[in-house]
């Protein structure tokens, strides 16, 4: 079978997504009307299979977890088109947030996160101390996930449409546009790596100084390393599982 590399597995999860969870719930009314709800669901069974099998092949291996939520979405289009209900249509953006949540936990099996993989993949000399950072990232969206599930799920199963669309709309895109430039802040005053030394930079390092922390430290002399051309190409460390530490 096809081993995708991470970056090319990661595109082609990135375009299911915004089908399942996007596209989907924006065109779904409109779709029913041209196709039927067995059509509907018939035509997104081959995209609900396709997703799980491209997460499979980025990593060591999937959970229970992943599993589960690999098998959900495929079920639940196999359900509307065998019984003619929209409402399992509607379950299907939960489940397609409920997978996310689960790959992205499932990545930090190997001690690194898939977050840490993609930088890596197009910066190869990005520094070994971003690996705590990321993983503690990739536990953050993975919570955002469950709780967009649990939303639009409930939303879904009890029939409130307005809302429903509102939410798998304009809601969760929201949210996500909101967290995003809240977390580049979080992450620039955390790491202060001001490698561009523009304006931006200046500005926050009057207020972030590098030279006030460890880890601004690091920063600092990694871009004195890699501008003196005395970097190695970092992989990420195989730090230890997460299920073991649990055990401990």
């Amino acid at each position: 079978m096809i081993r995708l590399p991470p970056w090319a597995a990661a595109i082609l999860l990135l375009l299911l997504a915004a089908l399942l969870l996007f596209v989907l719930p924006a065109q779904l009314d409109a779709a029913i009307e041209r196709y039927g709800v067995q059509g509907v669901a018939l035509l997104l069974f081959f995209p609900a299979v396709a997703a799980p099998i491209a997460a499979a092949r980025t990593g060591d291996g999937g959970t229970p977890w992943t599993a589960l939520a690999g098998i959900s979405i495929p079920l639940l289009t196999m359900i509307a088109a065998t019984q003619g209900t929209v409402r399992h249509l509607r379950l299907v953006p939960a489940a397609g947030y409920l997978a996310g949540a689960a790959y992205l936990h499932a990545s930090l099996r190997s001690g690194s996160s898939i977050f840490e993989q993609m930088i890596r993949g197009v910066m190869p000399f990005a520094p070994d101390f971003i690996g705590d950072y990321c993983r503690a990232l990739t536990r953050f969206w993975a919570a955002f996930f469950v709780v967009a599930a649990g939303v639009v799920g409930w939303l879904g199963w009890t029939g409130d449409v307005e809302a429903w669309r509102l939410a798998t709309g304009w809601g969760i895109a929201t949210a996500i546009c909101a967290v995003l430039p809240v977390e580049f802040l979080i992450r620039k005053a955390h790491f202060r790596y001001y490698f561009f030394g523009g304006p931006f930079d200046r500005l926050f390092a009057r207020f972030f100084p590098a030279e006030e922390t460890e880890l601004g430290r690091a920063s600092l002399e990694h871009i004195r390393k890699y501008r003196a051309g005395e970097l190695e190409v970092q992989r990420p460390k195989k730090a230890e599982p997460e299920t073991r530490r649990r055990r401990r």
